[in-house]
């Protein structure tokens, strides 16, 4: 094993450059939210590796520096009053509020400063006197300015930020390029462009957008300009229009930043084909001599790579990818039997015609039925119960009692919609296609105020399902006939409408497998489903109001090896108002300990302006016993939305809870599992 020193510095510092460096985009950066408002683990903890990476990287993390918060410019301020040198190595400096008297000592010893990203987001209980006496101190070559889209703020801070700043400048005979976040004559325009001004020292101006380009050219026109670049993406359409021919001094100056192109720019040049050098033998044919069985082995993977068929076979592919597909089939006859079975194993129909065509097709070729594998359809989707799914359904029909070999049909995953189709068209798919069908997602279409009445005995034969997506009011009879070793491979099930007779019927089965269930419909009954199949469930998702339907059972009682649960607000259209979140405390406790149990996700809105929500929160906290569950890591809330500045951490409640559920080893996450990280406070 090689020891720390056997790389040196120059290397280390390749190595770890990338990882600490900011870069200029980012830098430069002024969105409505910071980009360095980041829950991640912070960059200093790679000089806490190893002293030679401490050593190294000192100068890299130093070179560009962000202050966010007021801790953060006093534990700055402290390191460089410590350690002069850390201050040399200071380039880039980017303060994003007032922060108090420290950042006096960070610009104090900071003299190598020659680029300034100064925020105007000054509120009044700020502290600016830092950054007032500060300024002076240096002298950079750069100033970035930013200000937030809403109201400007006025206040005493803020004005003496702005008086400083335009004192500085006055003395920068550094200073050539400003990064202009104005637009107009506004009150901070005001301030600070006179004396940039009169300076007569830019050479390079940064505006927001072409919209201020002409209040932009006549404010700085007596200033040296060598370029005035555009931030905001400016398409090809727009700068004919933008720039007048009668000004060729403005259009030289200009700098446009790049951007897609949009359908008023010329064509795109098509890119040159790859050079393929000529066959030494124009008669060679790759493969010529293999046997045939290797020969169609080799072949066939060729083609499903160029068909894309081997990169994902949990989608159905897009009537863009299939086009380009028929080409392949008329390479050569080799292809064609070959690449035939493949063109077929995925189909989407998109409008209901192609669904009647692909039935015909089948009449004159039956074979092909066998080739398919999954079934998406588009048209379905979006118009239930209407003509536009009857028009399609005795041709689906046909074609789903011919493809025997079926694995998929609806596409629920990719699209989060289920397609509508008719009791025949499931029949006939579970008729034929049962001992092959592992993912199902159906909404079975009837008349409308109508029921239909079928036999449970048809879920006999789906013995491979592994995953049914199920919506349907559909009545069902002999449930006792039907055989309690049906749906046996089941492992996922979603319901977003189901009828009492389907829910006895899924108590009515043995259900081994089952192991994740979703119930969308609050209005339906689960009890008894529970009590039968609640112990072999890992993962459960149902509405808020199926806790109080349980009345005196607990949830916990009934499924005690779940290690993930979800609820979700509801929302019903003949109540005026959802049930909301949370829910009561006592719903959530079992009469043991639930060690299973990893993670507890709420799905639901969130209501700024309602305070009792926030206090029903608080409450639901205050009550909420961790020890009830040993092994619970995180308790999700899909509508969390972590604060950006230090302003708003201070008046989070997420913070709140955060900090709260921490000590008890429980993570708050947002929808994308990411987890608050404790920022530093002031002593």
């Amino acid at each position: 094993m090689l020891s720390e020193h056997s790389l040196p510095d120059e290397l280390i510092s390749e190595i770890l450059t990338p990882a600490l460096k900011v870069s200029e985009e980012t830098f430069c950066n002024t969105d409505s939210v910071s980009p360095f408002a980041k829950f991640s683990e912070s960059t200093s903890a790679y000089l806490l590796v190893c002293k030679s990476w401490l050593r190294v990287a000192t100068p890299l993390l130093y070179n560009v520096v962000i202050v966010r918060s007021k801790a953060q410019a006093k534990a700055l301020s402290i390191a460089l009053s410590g350690n002069k040198q850390l201050g040399l190595f200071i380039k880039k400096l980017r303060v994003e509020g007032g922060f108090g008297t420290p950042m006096h000592a960070v610009f104090k010893c900071s003299p190598n400063i020659s680029d300034l990203f100064l925020s105007f987001d000054i509120f009044s209980s700020d502290n600016t006197s830092g950054l007032c006496k500060g300024l002076p101190l240096i002298n950079p070559t750069r100033l970035i300015l930013w200000t937030s889209s809403r109201k400007t703020l006025e206040n005493k801070m803020l004005l003496q930020l702005l008086q400083s700043l335009a004192d500085a400048i006055a003395k920068w005979d550094n200073l050539r390029i400003f990064d202009c976040p104005f637009t107009s004559n506004g009150r901070l325009a005001q301030k600070i462009v006179p004396p940039l001004v009169k300076a007569k020292r830019l050479d390079t101006l940064t505006i927001q957008s072409s919209f201020c380009l002409s209040w932009a050219y006549s404010q700085f026109k007596d200033c040296p300009l060598k370029a005035i670049h555009i931030r905001r993406p400016v398409s090809t359409a727009e700068r004919r229009l933008l720039i007048p021919s009668k000004d060729p001094d403005l259009m030289a100056l200009l700098k446009f930043s790049d951007r897609p192109r949009d359908i008023w720019d010329a064509p795109a040049e098509r890119p040159e084909l790859p050079l393929i050098i000529p066959s030494l033998d124009p008669a060679f044919v790759p493969l010529n001599m293999a046997p045939n069985a290797v020969k169609d082995h080799i072949w066939t993977r060729v083609i499903e790579f160029a068909m894309l068929l081997a990169a994902d076979h949990s989608r159905t592919p897009s009537s863009d990818e299939v086009a380009p597909r028929l080409g392949l089939l008329m390479v050569s006859k080799l292809f064609y039997r070959i690449g035939r079975p493949l063109f077929h194993e995925h189909i989407a129909f998109r409008v209901p015609n192609q669904t009647n065509k692909f039935a015909r097709i089948l009449v004159q070729s039956p074979v092909i039925g066998r080739y398919v594998r999954s079934i998406n359809l588009g048209y379905a989707i979006y118009h239930y119960n209407s003509d536009v799914v009857q028009n399609g359904s005795s041709s689906l029909t046909s074609i789903l009692s011919q493809a025997s070999a079926l694995v998929r049909f609806g596409d629920y995953l990719a699209t989060s919609y289920i397609p509508a189709i008719c009791w025949d068209a499931f029949a006939a798919m579970a008729k034929c296609s049962g001992r092959t069908l592992r993912e199902c997602s159906v909404n079975i279409w009837t008349e409308e105020e109508e029921k239909g009445v079928h036999s449970a005995t048809i879920f006999d034969n789906l013995t491979a399902l592994r995953i049914l997506n199920w919506d349907s009011e559909n009545i069902y009879t002999d449930i006792e006939s039907a055989d309690v070793e049906g749906l046996s491979s089941l492992e996922e099930l979603r319901s977003t409408t189901a009828s009492a007779s389907f829910l006895d019927l899924l108590c009515h089965l043995q259900l081994k497998c089952i192991q994740r269930v979703e119930f969308s419909d609050a209005h339906s009954s689960i009890k008894e489903f529970l009590v039968t199949h609640g112990s072999k469930l890992t993962e459960l998702e149902l509405a808020f109001p199926h806790l109080g339907r349980l009345k005196s059972t607990n949830i916990f009682d009934l499924c005690s090896n779940l290690y993930s649960i979800t609820f979700f607000e509801y929302e019903d259209e003949d109540e005026d108002e959802s049930v909301e979140c949370p829910p009561s405390v006592q719903h959530l406790y079992s009469s043991q300990a639930v060690h299973p149990l990893t993670k507890i996700t709420f799905k639901m809105y969130w209501y700024k302006e309602k305070k009792q929500v926030i206090a029903a929160w608080d409450a639901f906290f205050s009550r909420f016993k961790p020890e009830c569950f040993p092994n619970l890591h995180d308790l999700e809330v899909t509508c969390c939305s972590w604060p950006t500045s230090e302003r708003e951490i201070a008046k989070s409640c997420w913070v709140r809870w955060s900090e709260f559920l921490r000590p008890r080893g429980i993570a708050l996450t947002d929808k994308l599992g990411m987890k608050w990280r404790p920022r530093l406070k002031v002593k």
